[in-house]
């Protein structure tokens, strides 16, 4: 009897804790861009530059939130008037996100009929692991990342691909979604 009660509390304890950690999830938006993304936290946004060795200096916007030592980030780029195609941008901006690091996954993505890339990388000194995918939508190349940091250690987490993934095109307003503005 006594395993049985204990059972149940159990059982109520972790189906409580699962809706509040889910809860602290939000949905968000870009209609510029064109997409929507799901991440944890309080979403900042800057405005910075984005360096492309093909096609010099772009303005971009990051969108950067940060809960229980993860990073989730997102970086909207202006492509517009741009000289090259989709993917030869699309492999620029993976090779930057290589970089150095020690590459555990590098592979093709897509998200619809969106052509992108996905990796996972170590990155040095026992600086965490960064998930990221690249995509290019409407005249904006959008990088999403998120970085398990030293802190948090759950390099496995399941958070990683459920923000990566989050990604769609074309999504707009759905539910309590925000909409976030590029900065120019």
């Amino acid at each position: 009897m006594r395993g049985t009660i204990l059972g149940a509390v159990t059982a109520i304890a972790m189906g409580s804790a699962i809706p509040q950690a889910q809860a602290a999830w939000h949905g968000y938006f870009n209609s510029e861009a064109g997409f929507s993304y799901l991440a944890p936290g309080d979403v900042k946004g800057e405005k910075t530059n984005y360096r492309s060795a093909s096609e010099g200096q772009r303005t971009a916007t990051v969108f950067r939130s940060v809960e229980d030592d993860v990073e989730y980030k997102v970086t909207v780029v202006n492509f517009f008037g741009r000289k090259g195609n989709d993917e030869d941008i699309i492999k620029e901006a993976s090779a930057l996100l290589r970089g150095a690091n020690k590459v555990l996954s590098d592979e093709e993505a897509r998200v619809e009929s969106s052509y992108g890339r996905k990796m996972t990388v170590d990155l040095p000194t026992n600086g965490g692991r960064s998930m990221a995918a690249v995509y290019f939508n409407q005249g904006y190349l959008i990088e999403l990342q998120v970085t398990v940091l030293p802190a948090n250690g759950d390099y496995g987490s399941p958070d990683m691909g459920r923000f990566i993934d989050s990604l769609a095109f074309g999504a707009g307003r759905e539910g309590d979604a925000t909409e976030l503005k590029l900065m120019r």
